[in-house]
């Protein structure tokens, strides 16, 4: 019981954190918990982050996204966490969020490329996907992060915003505003007219002290498509080589 207690806290916390940082407005936004192998704690929806308190929260059953308990009704992008929940044991937390600056590089058709700083290599990867646009709360939709959250911690969606997993609220939080960090230097970059990114074999030796201290779907036993370099394919091709393996 104190578990729960201590994570409605926690999810009420950075519920009200992503809205005072400007990261969500009006009812934008949700974040989610897991409690344990099949339940996790989610925000409701229509409900402002900064508004939320613990009895506004739903206990949600993973497989079917059938609300367990709560008074108020589920957001329409229930699927987008159910999938990170689904194809990785290893997510505890997910928040979904509209910073402004990283949402301006995905309406612009831009990837944020986290090779413009050593450290960030290691907390988040080598690429932040960002997927194509489709319909919120579609199957399409569903689909990016099945294929697309098994390999990557953050994604961005095509004008829309981000998608972020993490070990725990705490970490999902931090690796939203790492996002939003990298989308403000870059965009500086670009406005002065030179985005240098590091050096490719500062990237392999930053991936493997990435995996080295458990991060990465090469850490978590993940298959990557293996013939290129995954920062060379489109986004398109990752996904559909993905949907091809879940087939399979």
């Amino acid at each position: 019981m104190y578990e729960a207690n201590a994570l409605r806290r926690d999810l009420v916390k950075y519920s009200q954190r992503i809205w005072e940082r400007g990261w969500v407005a009006n009812h934008d936004g949700n974040l989610s918990v897991r409690v344990d192998k099949s339940r996790i704690l989610a925000t409701p929806t229509a409900f402002s982050k900064g508004e939320v308190r613990e009895d506004d929260l739903l206990l949600i059953e993973i497989w079917t996204g059938k609300v367990l308990s709560g008074r108020h009704r589920p957001f329409s992008e229930l699927p987008l966490h159910l999938e990170y929940y689904q194809v990785r044991p290893d997510v505890q937390a997910v928040i979904h969020a509209h910073p402004p600056v990283a949402c301006g590089f995905a309406i612009a058709g831009l990837e944020v490329d986290p090779r413009i700083t050593p450290e960030a290599v290691v907390s988040i990867g080598d690429r932040i996907p960002l997927a194509p646009t489709v319909k919120p709360g579609s199957l399409a939709a569903r689909q990016q992060i099945r294929s697309l959250g098994t390999l990557y911690d953050a994604v961005m969606l095509g004008n829309h915003g981000t998608v972020v997993c993490g070990s725990d609220l705490e970490m999902a939080y931090l690796r939203t505003e790492l996002v939003e960090h990298l989308a403000k230097m870059q965009q500086q970059a670009m406005l002065l007219g030179n985005l240098r990114l590091i050096q490719d074999e500062w990237v392999a030796e930053l991936m493997k002290k990435r995996k080295s201290a458990g991060l990465g779907p090469e850490a978590r036993g993940a298959q990557t498509p293996p013939a290129r370099v995954l920062a060379d394919l489109p986004v398109e091709e990752i996904i559909s080589s993905m949907v091809e393996q879940l087939k399979a």
